[in-house]
């Protein structure tokens, strides 16, 4: 058994050595992205330009939290207005932000202590503050662009459930420390115990017990496509958008516009390019290849069963109001997870955006996005050594998504009920019957320290030298003298958790790139004060980074 498990490891370590290539063609379907939005497939067939300031690589939530940014923050120049491509392989955002839970629940109290010993209590205290930032931040943006409805973001009440004693003791070892240090950000959790309590969650009569805090939920498809498309309308004269045309390679010029993104439909001349493609960074980066790796998970859309949710000892339905982690076992690294979608009831509200151009089509029906498994059931192992590594979003792991597909029942049992069926045909039509709508998969970035890679690539990592003199000079030359000095960013590897992290690290690398006085030369770029300075790309970090270090904690 040993001598199996150490030839699967070294054919691991080979595969996540090698390029991530480009994302496949024909992907799975996921139910996020049904109906499709309008721009699914702009600029596809658009001639494309020859310069841009700002090359974008990557359409998700990364890659509209920089543009936007940069766009509302940007000091225009009315004679050379500020140029951005955003450049897409496939659809628009059809990457891992299509194709997550849905859920902004970042790990807080799991991490704190492990956190505290690595970097010390005050960078703990921060990474964990920029996490729980996300909500009021997305809920904020939502509002902003007028998608609070359509995108579905919302508070909801979070749930990690317990079936092993042994862990369960271990994780209120590590809420009780969390409390204690950051006593505002724990007064909203709730340790509940006893069978009273755990009932009238509805959940499993194995339930040990479980904590509860305030966390959040989204439609993350429908928000960064609603964003997309009012940049797309307000800012015409500055930014582009091209799906189906994927960035094949980036050369360093050694002249003045040191850059040129290559496509298979053409070339563009830019002074900066940002990598937002999270799990295939290190395509364009081969530098990152062990420090960024692609993992693929698999998700599900469900229909509850009829008897979940309901009124409980006098208590309200929470259809849509609730999520959830499983940990079934005595790991804390195995878990599945689920958000539910509002209610049949919101159909109304949720089509009222359509005659806006923001509104994208069917309401929800309460359907239950399940992920996970990665590590669960019977083929565990065989599961882990498959993912991990794993680009092809076009299938999914049979175990996995066997395993998906049976759980919720249990975890849920006996309150789950009989299975649920849609009371109209149209809202079934494109989906399988019985209690599984729908599986897909999607692919993570898994970062070898455990934190995003965010700001300026140094030329070591992405063995491009620049133009020399770029490299001390501050931005006279540039059209755009806002802006940071020319150069390579990256803002990626969320390992998992991209709604706690993704929109304020591209936000933040938004900032750097649009300069402060300070930072218009290389090696002087500053990130926002909230941002967690252990986050920032650097080659000190980069030769640290040991991807097995993460593989042993799994």
């Amino acid at each position: 058994m040993a001598k199996q498990v150490s030839k699967q490891y070294a054919e691991l370590s080979k595969k996540i050595s090698l390029s991530p290539g480009l994302p496949v063609t024909n992907p799975s379907m996921p139910y996020w992205m049904d109906p499709q939005s309008p721009i699914t497939k702009h600029g596809r067939n658009s001639l494309l330009p020859e310069y841009a300031d700002i090359v974008i690589i990557g359409s998700g939530i990364t890659g509209t939290a920089i543009v936007r940014t940069i766009l509302d923050n940007y000091d225009p120049n009315e004679d050379k207005p500020l140029t951005i491509v955003m450049l897409e392989a496939r659809d628009t955002c059809s990457g891992a932000t299509a194709r997550n839970g849905g859920h902004i629940t970042p790990p807080l109290y799991h991490d704190y202590s492990d956190l505290k010993e690595k970097y010390g209590a005050e960078t703990a205290k921060r990474i964990i503050r920029f996490r729980l930032a996300h909500l009021e931040n997305l809920l904020e943006v939502a509002e902003e662009e007028d998608l609070l409805v359509d995108s579905q973001c919302r508070r909801v009440q979070t749930y990690d459930v317990f079936f092993n004693q042994k862990l369960f003791d271990k994780c209120k070892e590590q809420l009780a420390i969390y409390m204690a240090d950051l006593p505002a950000e724990g007064a909203n959790y709730r340790v509940i115990e006893d069978r009273k309590g755990l009932k009238a969650l509805e959940l499993s009569p194995l339930t040990v017990g479980c904590m509860e805090t305030t966390a959040g939920a989204v439609h993350p498809y429908r928000l960064v496509t609603g964003i997309l498309s009012r940049l797309l309308e307000e800012y015409s004269d500055s930014f582009q958008l091209f799906t189906h045309t994927p960035c094949t390679s980036v050369e360093a010029t050694g002249k003045d516009i040191p850059f040129i993104a290559r496509t298979p439909r053409g070339s563009i001349k830019a002074r900066h390019i940002v990598h937002a493609t999270n799990g295939w960074s290190s395509h364009l980066l081969p530098g990152m290849r062990r420090k960024i790796v692609p993992a693929r998970g698999d998700m599900t859309a469900q229909r509850p069963g009829y008897g979940l949710g309901k009124s409980v000892d006098g208590g309200e339905d929470w259809t849509g109001q609730r999520s959830f982690v499983f940990y079934g076992g005595e790991a804390k690294t195995r878990y599945d997870y689920l958000t539910q979608q509002p209610p049949p009831r919101s159909s109304e509200a949720m089509g009222a955006g359509v005659e806006k151009g923001k509104g994208q089509g069917l309401a929800s029906a309460g359907e239950m996005m399940f992920g996970g498994g990665f590590l669960q059931g019977g083929t565990a192992d065989t599961a882990f050594f498959e993912s991990v590594g794993n680009v092809d979003d076009r299938t999914w792991n049979f175990g996995v998504v066997s395993f998906l597909s049976g759980a919720l029942g249990l975890y849920f049992e006996p309150a789950w009920g009989r299975e649920q069926v849609e009371e109209t045909e149209e809202a079934n039509r494109k989906w399988a019957e019985g209690r599984i709508k729908a599986h897909w998969s999607g692919i993570l970035g898994l970062s070898a320290d455990g934190c995003p890679w965010v700001g300026r690539v140094p030329e070591k990592i992405s063995k491009r030298n620049s133009k020399d003199s770029l490299l001390t000079e501050k931005r006279t030359l540039t059209t755009n003298k806002e802006l940071s000095a020319d150069g390579e960013w990256i803002c990626a590897g969320y390992t998992g958790e991209g709604m706690a992290h993704a929109w304020m690290s591209g936000t933040a690398l938004a900032q750097m790139i649009l300069g402060t006085p300070d930072n218009r030369t290389v090696g002087s770029d500053k990130a926002p004060n909230w941002f967690p300075e252990v986050y920032l790309i650097s080659e000190e970090r980069w030769k640290k980074a040991n991807v097995d270090d993460w593989l042993e904690k799994v």
